[in-house]
């Protein structure tokens, strides 16, 4: 074989290589689990929660929990924990939605809190490991979240 033969050769398969190595290497991102949204999500047991955010007014004193719950099993009791405050909310089987106006919702005292910060709020279904996670505050100042704040204050 001539050398310029072998060193396109040697060129071409480098070319492949540097092509498709970040493939090999690397894990592809539409593989990675994220949150698109301003929410969180996470799982405890066999029930999973999507897109937990609390809102609340600027000048009020509570916080609405805005949570989807999605449950393979029977339906369960989850325990919701936020600063010193815990509500035990029955989840259905299949989808049970809190937060929006036409549904119901998880309200808690807001205390001193800072919007745009993050607050802890554990989920623990039955028997199951607690889950925490850090949650977002968010003004129903921000476009979108408008209709998303408290209807009624904190017990």
């Amino acid at each position: 074989m001539q050398p310029r033969t072998v060193a396109a050769a040697a060129a071409a398969v480098a070319v492949v290589f540097a092509a498709t190595g970040c493939n090999i290497l690397t894990p592809q991102a539409t593989t990675i689990q994220y949150d698109p949204s301003d929410g969180i999500s996470g799982s405890t047991g066999t029930v999973r929660f999507h897109n937990a955010m609390l809102i609340g007014e600027p000048e009020g004193d509570a916080l609405n929990l805005v949570v989807t719950f999605t449950n393979e099993g029977e339906a369960t009791f989850v325990e919701v924990r936020t600063g010193d405050e815990t509500q035990q909310i029955r989840v259905a089987e299949g989808i049970t939605i809190f937060g929006p106006p036409d549904e119901e919702q998880l309200v808690f005292d807001a205390g001193d809190v800072t919007y745009g910060a993050l607050q802890n709020v554990s989920f623990q279904a039955d028997g199951a490991e607690p889950t925490g996670v850090e949650v977002q505050l968010i003004s129903s100042d921000f476009i979108g979240y408008e209709t998303l704040a408290p209807e009624a204050a904190a017990d």
